[in-house]
Order: C-alpha cells, then sequence, then structure tokens
C-alpha cells in the first residue's frame, strides 16, 4: 500500500545531454500526493519537467510539484511529464537508483533500466 512506481527507465543519449526518466507513478493511499523533486546518484542534478506545446511548439519546462489523485495513476512519458537528469553519470544497460519526493516529506526509490535513444521496447 502507498505510493509505488512501475516500469521506470531512463533514456540515455550522449553525457553531453540530459538524460530523461520515466515511469508509472501509483498512489494507492486515500490521500492526494504532491510530487515535488527526484534524485539520483546518476545525475548531476535531477528535476521535474513536463513537455508543453506553446504557441505550436513543444517546450520541457521545469514543474514544481505534480499532484496524483486518491487511488489514481500518472504516467511518466516521452512528450509529457519526465524527470530531467542533468549530467548523466550512466551507459545504456546500467540500472541506476532515482528518489522521489512528495510534499510529507516521504521518499520512494526505484530503479531504472538505463535504454538508448530508442527508449524502453515493450
Amino acid at each position: 500500500a502507498g505510493v509505488k512506481i512501475e516500469k521506470p527507465w531512463m533514456r540515455f543519449i550522449i553525457k553531453a545531454r540530459p538524460a530523461a526518466g520515466y515511469f508509472m507513478l501509483h498512489n494507492d493511499t486515500d490521500k492526494t500526493v504532491s510530487l515535488t523533486g527526484a534524485s539520483s546518484s546518476a545525475c548531476g542534478m535531477a528535476m521535474l519537467h513536463e513537455t508543453k506545446e506553446v504557441n505550436g511548439i513543444a517546450k520541457m519546462m521545469p514543474v514544481k510539484n505534480i499532484k496524483v489523485p486518491a487511488g489514481g495513476k500518472l504516467t511518466f512519458q516521452p512528450g509529457g511529464y519526465h524527470i530531467m537528469c542533468m549530467k548523466p553519470k550512466m551507459k545504456v544497460g546500467d540500472h541506476v537508483p532515482v528518489t522521489l519526493k512528495f510534499a510529507d516529506g516521504k521518499t520512494v526509490t526505484a530503479t531504472f533500466t538505463v535504454t538508448g535513444p530508442g527508449g524502453m521496447k515493450k
């Protein structure tokens, strides 16, 4: 019971570019939870981001918090919410820890599989 991460993966292209983390976040509690941050030893800095279309152009924007309703789920995927991993310290095939931080002080950690530009194969 609680908040859990399902199907976590990280898209890595080259060290000179940020990597991006994707997953499904389940809130199995009876209260809305607010995701406020992320961290990983595999990232120089990790941030919550969302890709939005602004005047017909897709832009990545930092997000301060993301609410997940009680009993709900939220998908972090290309073109939407994601974790932006600045200065990545990883290579394709690695398994890296990522910790999500919530407004109530709780954290949840999962191991993300690092893939190449093609992303996670279903």
